[in-house]
């Protein structure tokens, strides 16, 4: 079944950071999705939140004004263009290791 050992070490590498990162993703997927909510300014309800708010119209409806923090965009994608990354080489590597090529 293994067609290429050489790459074997470098394959088992590359899934385990991409297992790694993906347990990362989805053991914090809710201050992923609080910094994609309050990368506006927001009003949180409950466990609700409304983008483009006043502090005027959030208190009416009794929420918290959240102020927002343009940068907070760069967490979701930084962690997006990690994943594809290190999944793509992991899965290069890991059709080397079991000898699937494409056709020519």
């Amino acid at each position: 079944m293994i067609k290429d050992t050489s790459k074997l070490g470098p394959a088992l590498l590359w899934g385990a950071i991409t297992f790694a990162l993906y347990w990362v993703l989805f053991r914090n997927a809710g201050s992923f999705q609080v910094l994609a909510h309050t990368t506006l300014d927001a009003c949180l309800v409950g466990t609700d939140f409304y983008n483009k708010t006043t502090p005027e119209l959030c208190a009416a409806e009794g929420g918290t004004f959240i102020n927002g923090v343009w940068w907070y965009v760069f967490a979701p994608i930084a962690m997006a263009f990690a994943l594809s990354y290190t999944h793509g080489n992991f899965t290069s590597l890991f059709w080397d290791v079991v000898g699937l090529k494409a056709k020519k």
